[in-house]
């Protein structure tokens, strides 16, 4: 016959107060079941834990050894049994977050700060990389839950739009149009207009070059670039401008200016993507917990000019 957990939850209260009256009181039981269960576990063991009198109890060697290694199992089946519903409601597991450089200025660290303090049995794994990377991973079940710029996503991934603002553009801070309130993008004519290289954020790249495109113009090359904070440090030495969002003007970084770009209607959009069939309730305890700030009530960022 198999040793039941029961066994061992008598066996265990019944070596801490080594007296059978006073386990069964612990237990809220009787003692004659109590002592018929432990018969059953000493035959089943086939030796004796413990020697008995009329007034006490006392563990046998063998009984003391099998005492301490039963309160350790039993710790951790009710460890078990605690993190297992703490799982299930969300409240405890592991999250894994892929992120673009660029939610670093987006509230993203201070959403995620907040986050592990509601939920501090969650462990956190972040991941720095592109919007397609993220894609590919979740799409693989390898990353729970992606910010992203926006891309086309496969149908087995859903999205939340977080934020969508307008295009700005970012000059050195001594340009001949750093003082101008506005723009126009035929005003950059002859400028580098610097973006990330193509094969890293194809709708970035996409978005900025049709922009351009109205007024007889196309991205610069010469750089390959995939990084916000590259292209900044670039743009303040001035090595070319930038076509940016304009969250990035957040950013106190470089010795730059952000002018507002007249006569297009160009957006950048931000969005949190998963899995549609994603089994990990942690995951939707994110999501809820996301939707529910300031971040995940999407609304159009306000221009406030550089003054």
């Amino acid at each position: 016959m198999a040793i039941t957990f029961r066994q061992l939850e008598y066996f265990v209260a019944l070596s801490e107060e080594l007296h059978f009256g006073n386990a069964a009181r612990k237990l809220n039981i009787s003692q004659p079941p109590l002592s018929a269960s432990l018969r059953q576990l000493e035959e089943t063991l086939g030796f004796a834990l413990m020697i008995r009198s009329n007034r006490s109890v006392r563990l046998t060697e063998a009984g003391a050894v099998f005492a301490r290694h039963a309160a350790r199992l039993l710790h951790q089946l009710h460890q078990a049994e605690t993190i297992a519903a703490q799982t299930a409601k969300g409240t405890s597991g592991t999250l894994s977050v892929g992120f673009v450089p660029s939610m670093l200025f987006r509230r993203l660290p201070e959403i995620l700060s907040q986050f592990q303090e509601a939920y501090p049995k969650v462990e956190l794994v972040l991941q720095e990389t592109n919007s397609a990377g993220q894609i590919d991973l979740i799409t693989g079940h390898e990353l729970d839950v992606g910010f992203i710029h926006d891309a086309p996503l496969p149908d087995e991934i859903d999205s939340h739009l977080l934020e969508t603002e307008r295009l700005v553009c970012c000059l050195p801070r001594g340009h001949r149009l750093a003082g101008r309130g506005k723009i126009k993008v035929p005003q950059l004519a002859g400028e580098k207009v610097l973006v990330f290289e193509r094969a890293y954020a194809q709708s970035n790249y996409d978005r900025i070059a049709e922009v351009l495109a109205e007024g007889g113009m196309a991205p610069y090359d010469g750089y390959r670039l995939r990084n916000w904070f590259t292209v900044v440090t670039l743009v303040s030495q001035g090595m070319g401008v930038a076509l940016v969002p304009q969250s990035l003007a957040r950013m106190d970084y470089g010795d730059v200016v952000y002018v507002e770009i007249d006569g297009t209607e160009a957006e950048h959009r931000v969005s949190m993507i998963f899995h549609q069939n994603s089994g990990n309730e942690v995951v939707r305890e994110f999501l809820r917990f996301v939707k529910a700030t300031e971040m995940g009530q999407m609304q159009p960022l306000e221009w406030v000019p550089e003054v």
